[in-house]
């Protein structure tokens, strides 16, 4: 849209004039603005599986999250193969609310381990049973 503006002048003491600048229009500036989603100090976490009963492991680890969005939290448990036993895991509280701060929601990620037969594997300390995956999708 053609917009016809006068320029401002004053005079200097030599005579010449200065120009002002002049407000013509406003441009309004926009973004998209995607969901946000980090847990804090990943390569720290690892969980350690204490035996409580015969052929039951068990074990937690607290995970810190931080959004801009409300979502729940899922996990998947792949075990390596080198301790036989049927695994799975769970997360306390699933859901994380929306917290625009700097704020950090704690959640606790578990992991049991049935029918454990240690019997086929040989003694060791901090032998690596299996891999867990936190997933997150949008809470609705």
């Amino acid at each position: 849209m053609p917009m016809s503006v006068q320029a401002k002048s004053v005079r200097r003491y030599l005579g010449f004039p200065l120009y002002l600048p002049s407000d013509t229009c406003v441009i309004p500036v926009t973004m998209d603005v995607g969901m946000y989603v980090e847990i804090l100090d990943v390569r720290s976490y690892s969980i350690k599986l204490q035996q409580v009963a015969f052929e039951t492991f068990e074990g937690c680890t607290e995970i810190k999250i931080k959004s801009n969005f409300d979502l729940e939290l899922g996990c998947k448990v792949k075990p390596t193969g080198r301790v036989p036993g049927d695994y799975s895991c769970w997360i306390d509280n699933p859901k994380v609310h929306l917290d625009l701060s700097e704020n950090v929601s704690v959640r606790k990620v578990c992991v049991k381990a049935d029918n454990v037969k240690v019997l086929y594997v040989p003694p060791g300390s901090d032998i690596h049973v299996a891999n867990v995956t936190v997933t997150v999708i949008p809470d609705s």
